[in-house]
């Protein structure tokens, strides 16, 4: 089957999951797609910007095709075809779900998008494997601008996207990022069929805590971000249907795990805390996108820090989740 786009086409559906060899040409700069050399071109794609998503122009096919859905199952989660979006992927935490997402752990292909538009992983040597299903995407994407998130993902047609961002003195404050940003993701989100994972806080039900009252306080581009996070929370929930996976990480812990899932504990309710790394955070996060379960939020910590967020609580609580792969921490989680 060949599929010629003149130069004047607006964009196209992406099928690099055709049987055959299909060629792609936009800007006359064709792309050979076959099962062979699937990875390269995913590369080429990137790196050219022939990867676009809006009105077809002008397409004359030797062969029918039907418009791709995108409804998205567990097969297509991180696919070639349906890679996995990381929103502020040039932050720590990103970096580490990217990292994550497209290694051992993960195995899949994932498009990670900052403001800057930079590869947040230019000076960094990642093993090859992880190298080939990372790929940065071309251009700034600013969570405050809902037109500019929207185009992103209609050209990267993401199957789950990954909301890492949060307020920092160049990026916004609390209420543009935790809040407005999260309710414009999710937004283009239910746009283009794509399941959302959000990185929240602890604490969050639970204001008369420490925990909430501390952070709350600490002023300046970060003032009032439990409330900015909580507004962002509920607007996931009634924006995203079931479509969605809050997770609600501890205090983030210098070093790296030893014993990945085996030294993690999720729980819900909001009622314990602790502390966890960068990479076993992104573990969990991986081991959400790979479950079939949504519709829910978890709170995440290492097991050893368990403490209860307000006097009254208790430990254990009764709804922890434990389990020897990060996959299997959802299954017996309940939904909301």
């Amino acid at each position: 089957m060949k599929i010629n786009i003149t130069s004047a086409a607006v964009g196209l559906y992406f099928l690099v999951s055709c049987e055959n060899v299909a060629s792609f040409s936009l800007s006359n700069k064709p792309i050979e797609v076959s099962e062979i050399n699937r990875r390269e071109s995913w590369k080429q794609m990137f790196q050219q910007g022939n990867i676009v998503a809006a009105t077809v122009a002008s397409i004359v096919a030797t062969s029918s095709f039907s418009k791709p859905s995108f409804a998205v199952d567990g097969s297509a989660a991180g696919s070639l075809e349906r890679p996995v979006a990381i929103i502020g992927g040039g932050g720590r935490t990103g970096m580490a779900v990217s990292e994550t997402l497209a290694g051992d752990i993960g195995q899949m292909y994932g498009v990670t998008m900052t403001r800057s538009g930079k590869d947040p992983f230019r000076v960094i040597k990642l093993p090859t494997a992880t190298k080939e299903r990372l790929q940065p995407f071309d251009g700034g994407v600013d969570v405050r601008n809902k037109e500019e998130v929207l185009a992103a993902f209609q050209q990267t047609k993401p199957s789950v996207v990954v909301y890492a961002a949060s307020a920092s003195k160049q990026g916004g404050n609390a209420f543009d990022v935790d809040d407005k940003g999260v309710g414009n993701v999710a937004e283009a989100c239910k746009e283009v069929g794509a399941k959302l994972v959000l990185i929240s806080a602890l604490a969050l039900d639970r204001p008369d805590s420490k925990s909430f009252q501390i952070t709350n306080t600490i002023g300046g581009y970060l003032d009032k971000i439990m409330d900015a996070k909580f507004n962002g929370e509920n607007k996931v929930r009634s924006i995203m249907g079931n479509d969605y996976i809050i997770i609600r990480p501890g205090v983030l812990l210098s070093g790296k795990s030893k014993s990945g899932a085996n030294d993690i504990e999720l729980n819900q309710g909001d009622t314990i805390g602790g502390g966890l790394s960068r990479d076993e955070l992104a573990g969990v996060v991986v081991g959400a996108i790979k479950n079939a379960k949504y519709g829910l939020t978890v709170e995440a910590y290492r097991k050893s820090t368990a403490t209860k967020l307000q006097p009254t609580f208790a430990i254990p609580s009764g709804k922890e989740l434990y389990a020897s792969s990060y996959e299997g921490f959802f299954v017996n989680a309940k939904v909301d």
